[in-house]
């Protein structure tokens, strides 16, 4: 069994890694395989690296689809290892198609979350959620967690919306993104400033999608523009994927180099 207080003293993510550490027992125990609920993909990237020298069990992260932006984490013993395509075909999740007309009042991503978190979803049951132009959203989410939303009308705000829960084939999967490598010059370092530049968006917008709460970093919503970043800092922007820092470098003319990783 895995010592609970020994693995969560330097974790910078205690819930999930707590979370982990259970169903690692639970695995251990019953020969069988076990999965987290949802956060973030670079969460269960990050807390995965003080497993890395567990010998009795290996991990896998899935969400889903290939380049999801929340994803769950399998456990199983080292010495029953699954195959891959049987974790993906038994992933115990199903897609949602979140019908409405929005052409007159924009919804987000975390409008159509909210919604179903008000309806008794646990935040941690909801994996990707992604808008469909002005016709909705779709997303994925535990399949344990559906019964009640299934063919029902709900109101996000003042419009109506019909949920379907369909199988994850049905969905339209976001197109994936691939990694680049982002080098910039900027006067700071402020969130705003690298957030603009990674992202390819301009200050004005970025700085209303941080006041809007459409930004994370390291995971946590935040509304402050002025946030000073530093290397290994990563963002989150709803539609737009994420990007690392991998790099600050201060130049002679006391402006600041900053390299990229968007993914």
């Amino acid at each position: 069994m895995i010592d609970l207080k020994e693995i969560l003293i330097n974790s910078n993510y205690k819930k999930e890694t707590e979370e982990l550490i259970n169903i690692a027992n639970l695995a251990y125990k019953h020969w069988e395989t076990y999965w987290t609920g949802f956060n973030s993909t670079y969460v269960c990237e990050e807390i995965l690296k003080d497993f890395e020298n567990l010998n009795d069990f290996k991990f896998f992260i899935y969400g889903g689809f290939s380049s999801s932006q929340r994803s769950r984490i399998a456990c199983y013993r080292e010495d029953s290892i699954p195959e891959e395509d049987a974790l993906i075909s038994n992933f115990p999740a199903q897609g949602i198609k979140i019908n409405g007309n929005f052409l007159f009042d924009n919804a987000t991503q975390d409008d159509f979350r909210t919604l179903l978190i008000e309806n008794g979803v646990n935040q941690s049951k909801v994996g990707d959620i992604w808008t469909i132009g002005d016709r909705g959203a779709q997303g994925i989410i535990d399949n344990l967690d559906i019964e009640h939303l299934d063919e029902k009308i709900f109101y996000l705000r003042d419009v109506k919306v019909k949920i379907n829960v369909v199988s994850i084939v049905e969905l339209q999967i976001p197109s994936g993104r691939t990694k680049k490598l982002v080098n910039t010059v900027e006067a700071s370092t402020r969130l705003d400033a690298i957030a603009s530049a990674g992202f390819r968006v301009s200050r004005t917008k970025i700085i209303e999608r941080i006041e809007n709460g459409m930004l994370r970093l390291n995971g946590s919503k935040v509304k402050k523009p002025t946030i000073n970043l530093k290397i290994g800092d990563k963002l989150e922007l709803e539609n737009k994927g994420f990007i690392e820092i991998l790099n600050l470098e201060i130049t002679k003319r006391e402006r600041w180099k900053v390299k990229l990783l968007r993914k």
